[in-house]
C-alpha cells in the first residue's frame, strides 16, 4: 500500500525518504515488508501521512493504511510458526469483525486477489520484473490455510470470542484456491449447530453461515442452501443477515467487536449501497448466488419503498432477476423469492430497461 502511495504521488523513493526526512533504505524496506511500517512510533507514521497527503497522494490509498497495516497483524497471526501453542484467547484474526475492505487486503497477500480499492486502477508501469502485489509464497500460502485449519480446530466455540474466531478462521478458508480445505471445512458441519436448527439467533448463527459461505465458495452449494431454508425461522435471524449485509458493504461504518450488533432491531442505515452490492452478484455462477437472491427477498421486504431511491439499480435488478429465473442454476426457494421481488418491482412500476 505505501508503495501505491508513493507511485500515486508520483515520486521515486530516493525522493520520498527526502521528503520524509529518512534515508532511502527505509523507505525500500517499508514497501518491501523487511521493515514493517507498523513498527514506527504512533506520531512519526501520523506525521508521515500529514507528510504524504501535502505532496498529493491519493486519498483512497491514504485511507486504507489503517486496514493495510490491521491486515498485516492479522497475516502475522496467522502465519505465526507457533500457532498450536499461542493464545487463541487474543489472536488478531478474532480482535473485531472483519470488514469488506480489510478481507481484501488479507486476500490479497494471501491469494493474489486485487482488492476492491484497485478496481478501474490501471497498474502502474514498474522497471524489471516486480510483484503486482503482495503476494505470499506458495509455501507461505500452503501454511497460511493450514494455520487457519489450526486456529478453527482450537477454538471453544462457547466463548463468544473464540466463535468469531473460529468463523472468521473457516471464513477465509473458503478462498482457498487449491480446495485442500474443503475437508476440514466440511467436517464442521457434523454439528447440528451448522446443519440449520436454529429457533433464533445466537453467536453460533454466524457461525454456521460462515461455514456454509465457505464451502459454497469451494464449490459445494448445498449447506448454504440448507441454512437460507431452516435457518432463519423469526425476525431476529433476518434482521440479523441484513445487518451483517449492511456492515460488510459499509453502510454501518462503526467497527464492531463482535456479532452483537446483528441483533440490533432499529437500524439506522437505508440499504441503497446494499442494493447495488447485491444487484451486482446476481449471477447464476456467483458462489452465493442463492444467499444473495435471499437477502435482496429480504431487503426489499424490510425496506419498502427502497427501488425508487435507485431506479437504475433496480431496472437492472429485474433484467437480471428475469434471466436468472430462466436460468435452471437456482434452488426452488430462490425462485420463488426471485419471483416475489420480480412482481414486487413490476407491482411498483418499474420496467427492465437496465443494462444486464
Amino acid at each position: 500500500m505505501l508503495k501505491l502511495i508513493r507511485e500515486s504521488i508520483p515520486t521515486t523513493q530516493e525522493q520520498l525518504a527526502t521528503q520524509l526526512g529518512v534515508d532511502r533504505a527505509t523507505v525500500q524496506s517499508w514497501e518491501s515488508g523487511r521493515r514493517p511500517f507498523t513498527s514506527v512510533a504512533f506520531g512519526q507514521a501520523i506525521a508521515i501521512r500529514h507528510k504524504l497527503a501535502r505532496l498529493g497522494a491519493d486519498a483512497v490509498f491514504l485511507a486504507a493504511l489503517d486496514d493495510a497495516a490491521e491486515a498485516d497483524f492479522i497475516l502475522a497471526g496467522i502465519l505465526d510458526t507457533n500457532v498450536e501453542k499461542i493464545d487463541i484467547a487474543d489472536h488478531s484474526l478474532g480482535w473485531s469483525v472483519l470488514t469488506h475492505p480489510l478481507t481484501d487486503l488479507v486476500l490479497w497477500a494471501a491469494i493474489g486477489q486485487p482488492p476492491t480499492l484497485l478496481k478501474g486502477i490501471p497498474s502502474p508501469s514498474r522497471r524489471g520484473p516486480v510483484p503486482p502485489g503482495p503476494t505470499l509464497e506458495a509455501g507461505e500460502q500452503r501454511e497460511f490455510f493450514a494455520n487457519l485449519q489450526v486456529l478453527a480446530d482450537r477454538t471453544n466455540r462457547r466463548r463468544d470470542n473464540e466463535v468469531l474466531l473460529h468463523r472468521q478462521a473457516c471464513f477465509l478458508a473458503g478462498m482457498d484456491p487449491t480446495g485442500a480445505s474443503v475437508t476440514w471445512i466440511g467436517r464442521t458441519t457434523s454439528s447440528s449447530t451448522h446443519r440449520g436448527t436454529f429457533h433464533t439467533w445466537s453467536p453460533l448463527w454466524p457461525d454456521a453461515r460462515s461455514v456454509a459461505t465457505s464451502l459454497a465458495k469451494q464449490g459445494d452449494p448445498e449447506l448454504l442452501r440448507d441454512f437460507i431454508a431452516r435457518a432463519h425461522p423469526d425476525d431476529a435471524c433476518e434482521r440479523a443477515g441484513l445487518n451483517y449485509w449492511a456492515y460488510w458493504v459499509g453502510e454501518i461504518p462503526e467497527r464492531q467487536r463482535n456479532d452483537l450488533f446483528m441483533t440490533a432491531e432499529k437500524a439506522t442505515w437505508r440499504g441503497t449501497r446494499l442494493l447495488r452490492h447485491l444487484v451486482d452478484r446476481l449471477d447464476p455462477t456467483h458462489p452465493f448466488v442463492d444467499l444473495n437472491i435471499h437477502s435482496l427477498w429480504a431487503l426489499l421486504t424490510a425496506r419498502r419503498g427502497i427501488t425508487h431511491d435507485d431506479t437504475a439499480t433496480s431496472r437492472t435488478l429485474l433484467d437480471r432477476s428475469t434471466t436468472l429465473l430462466d436460468s435452471g442454476h437456482i434452488s426452488p426457494q430462490s425462485q420463488r423469492e426471485l419471483t416475489s421481488v420480480v412482481y414486487s418491482l413490476r407491482t411498483d412500476g418499474l420496467s427492465g430497461t437496465g443494462a444486464i
